[in-house]
This record gives C-alpha cells, structure tokens and sequence, in this order.
C-alpha cells in the first residue's frame, strides 16, 4: 500500500513539475526578451514608443536588442523595412539627420580636396560642420561619411577621438540642393572653405 501511493506521489509531482515547466518554466528560464516591432516598418520611419514591444525568444540572434535598449532606439529612423516580430538590431537604425534621397530633399555631396583650406582630422560622421569662406560662415551641413585613402570610413578607437583608424583625406556632406549649388558655385570660383565642427 505504502508503495502505491509513494508511486501515486511521485507521479502527481512529475506532472506538477511538467505544468510547471510548460506553462511557465520555458518561457521565464529558457528564453530571452527581444526588442521588436510590433508592426510592419518601412524605410525611413521614426522609431516612437508605441512601435517598440518586447517577446520572450529562444536562442534569439547575437546581437539581438533588448529592452534595455529601447529608449536608444527613440527618434532614431530605420534604415530599412522592418517586419513585425523580427528581432532588432542597432544596424537597422540610424540618426535622422543621416537621411538621404527619397521624400528628405538630402543629398551626400562629396567636397573635393581642392575646395578645402583645412579640416579637422578629428572629424567623423554625424558632425555637424561649418563652411568657412573668406572669414564669413557660407553654411552648415552633417559630415554623411569621412573617409581615408582607401575609401574606408575612419572611426575612432575611443571616445576622446584621439586615436583614428587612419587619416581624414575625403570629405562628404548632406545637403539640400540649395546648399549643393551655393558650394558648388563658390568651388568653381575658386574659393576655399575652412570647415569646423564643435
């Protein structure tokens, strides 16, 4: 008798355990929060709260976002479409002011070497230069891609920008096509810009 019900016992605790396990062991133990999408994303959207929501995935992607990740992802736009449930990416993201073509107006606007007096080595992608002429300030424009000889992009190696992959030797800028015209015609004068960021 005594046998019996220790194997009745046994048997009810193994089907509470597998309860367990099924109906809330997996999904809090095994599994990890994702950042997704709660919806189809297209191009070009501006990343707000009511997008963003987070799922319990097994073995999700390397890289993969993760709530903590969220209020980065705000006011930032995709970079492409985006279907509802992918797992998110930092890759899939970027700053707005780095908007080109489509409905933005914006256009990367390559400066060549002989328009340029001088600029800084320090400067990166994201900066928002200034164009000196002749002491007066001609415009403004956000630096799209900063390259060196091999056209690669130069980042630096730690937050003081002291440390380089190589040196600045091409410069490119977004521009409206106002802008794009105003340098253009300053460069076929003849005239030199000193640019700046800060």
């Amino acid at each position: 008798m005594k046998k019996r019900i220790t194997g009745l016992i046994l048997i009810a605790a193994s089907l509470v355990c597998l309860g367990f396990w099924e109906f809330w062991g997996r999904e809090h133990l095994s599994y990890e929060k994702v950042l997704v999408f709660c919806q189809d994303t297209a191009r070009n959207t501006m990343v707000e709260e009511s997008l963003l929501e987070i799922v319990l995935m097994e073995e999700p992607p390397e890289g993969a976002l993760g709530p903590e990740d969220a209020s980065n992802l705000l006011n930032l736009e995709t970079v492409q479409y985006v279907p509802a449930g992918t797992p998110l990416f930092s890759e899939y993201f970027q700053d707005p002011r780095l908007s080109v073509g489509g409905t933005s107006g914006q256009y990367v606007l390559s400066i060549p070497n002989q328009w340029l007096l001088s600029y800084p080595q320090t400067l990166r992608r994201g900066d928002t230069v200034r164009f000196y002429c002749e002491g007066a300030i001609v415009l403004s424009a956000v630096v799209a891609y900063a390259r060196d000889s091999s056209n690669q992009e130069v980042v630096s190696a730690d937050d003081e920008r002291l440390k380089a992959s190589a040196p600045v030797s091409l410069v490119e800028v977004i521009v409206d096509e106002e802008k794009a015209m105003k340098l253009g015609t300053l460069g076929e004068e003849g005239k030199k810009f000193v640019l700046l960021y800060s």
